[in-house]
């Protein structure tokens, strides 16, 4: 049982503090209709690369209201490059207690999808991303984004 709150506390604190100490250098998203994401709705969301030298994240940012019934939510996400990863973000703890920050009627969270993420070309490249939920019509998401972030332990700039 104690394993399980350390693991619960573990992802919370990736999944808040990732994001204080790296550099967004791209970002998007997309707004899902009031009426549901379906299962069927793939998003694509651009991302634009300036620098082939250096190492980057995905995470993937998200937007959800209280009327989001489940505790964590799957991803597939196609990454520019083509391979398909599986995502998961958590949400809620055990109790059912929210891990994202509330503003508002939003809960905002991201989950690092990727990391040290190199690419071959600058220029426009595109992410997708659907939910890999059982629902068809999956309730409470208010949109999806992605970010594409410096590693933190990117070392192409030459500062230790």
């Amino acid at each position: 049982m104690m394993r399980a709150y350390r693991m619960i506390a573990s992802i919370a604190a990736i999944w808040l503090l990732a994001g204080c100490s790296s550099e967004v250098i791209s970002t998007a998203h997309s707004d899902l209709p009031e009426s549901g994401w379906a299962v069927t709705d793939t998003v694509v969301l651009p991302i634009e690369v300036s620098d082939t030298t250096m190492a980057y994240d995905l995470a993937i940012t998200l937007r959800h209201t209280d009327k989001y019934p489940y505790q964590n939510i799957w991803f597939f996400m196609q990454t520019p490059d083509g391979r398909c990863d599986t995502v998961l973000a958590m949400l809620a703890d055990d109790r059912g207690q929210w891990l994202t920050t509330r503003a508002g009627r939003y809960y905002t969270g991201y989950v690092v999808a990727e990391r040290n993420v190199q690419f071959m070309e600058t220029g426009k490249h595109e992410v997708r991303i659907v939910h890999g939920m059982r629902d068809e019509m999956l309730q409470g998401i208010a949109d999806i984004g992605i970010e594409l972030r410096r590693t933190l332990n990117d070392k192409s700039d030459g500062k230790e």
